[in-house]
């Protein structure tokens, strides 16, 4: 069974969802309370319960992340899924990229295993249902440009900015 918790970050509200303390999606900060939950209702089983003590971790850091303190996810517990091994490879490496660091597609693909596969390390980017978990919007475009971002380019940059980094 899911479970799901909304709660209220210092630019809007949150929503998780998970199963047994396991995070499936999660959203960026949005306006308000049911807009957040809104974006996660159709992955819910038809008996979920909002229920913050599976989430209480999770939403600590991201209470942090978002008032601009460094903040490390990469041991939070995920369930991507079933996205195919090579989806799988680029979004675990890219929950290693470091806080405040970026890396390209084509970078990404390389530490993936699979050196000439920029753009489908772009698309896996792109299937990311854990955005700041796993830290896709680290990761740019060749030369150093944003990038795409499947929230809005504005998103990254206010990600990147919450980090030091100014593109």
């Amino acid at each position: 069974m899911t479970n799901h918790h909304i709660f209220e970050v210092s630019n809007g509200w949150i929503a998780l969802a998970g199963r047994e303390g396991v995070l499936t999606r999660s959203t960026l900060p949005q306006k308000t309370r049911d807009a957040a939950f809104a974006l996660i209702e159709a992955g819910l089983d038809a008996g979920s319960i909002e229920n913050h003590n599976n989430f209480d971790e999770v939403s600590s850091r991201l209470t942090r992340y978002f008032e601009g303190i460094k903040t490390d996810f990469s041991d939070i517990a995920i369930d991507l899924g079933k996205p195919g091994q090579f989806i799988m490879a680029v979004q675990n490496v890219a929950r290693k990229i470091p806080y405040g660091t970026l890396v390209t597609y084509g970078e990404l693909a390389r530490m993936a295993g699979r050196a000439k596969a920029a753009r489908a390390a772009g698309t896996a980017m792109a299937k990311n249902p854990v955005p700041v978990i796993v830290p896709c919007h680290r990761v740019v475009a060749a030369g150093g440009a944003i990038g795409g971002f499947g929230p809005g380019l504005e998103w990254k940059r206010t990600l990147l900015r919450l980090e030091g980094v100014d593109i």
